[in-house]
């Protein structure tokens, strides 16, 4: 069974990516607004990397969405 964290990672990560997809950006434009790399982008994307509060404020900024938007997210369907 997979860990719940991970779960609510890889939920946020598809937030992330729809919100990207939506606006028509790369993971190269987005990743040049944050100052990190495609990759860590890409691992945020997929759920497989926990990041700090800065990234997220970050991601929101180049997103050009509130941060309450990326964590807008059910994360109760997920509870343990």
């Amino acid at each position: 069974m997979e860990n719940l964290d991970l779960k609510r990672q890889r939920i946020f990560g598809r937030q992330v990516k729809r919100l990207r997809e939506e606006k028509g950006l790369s993971q190269d434009d987005i990743a040049a607004r944050c100052r990190v790399t495609k990759g860590s982008l890409s691992v945020i994307e997929n759920g497989n990397r926990n990041f700090s509060f800065t990234t997220l404020l970050a991601l929101a900024k180049a997103l050009e969405v509130e941060p309450k938007m990326l964590l807008d997210i059910d994360f109760e369907l997920f509870s343990e």
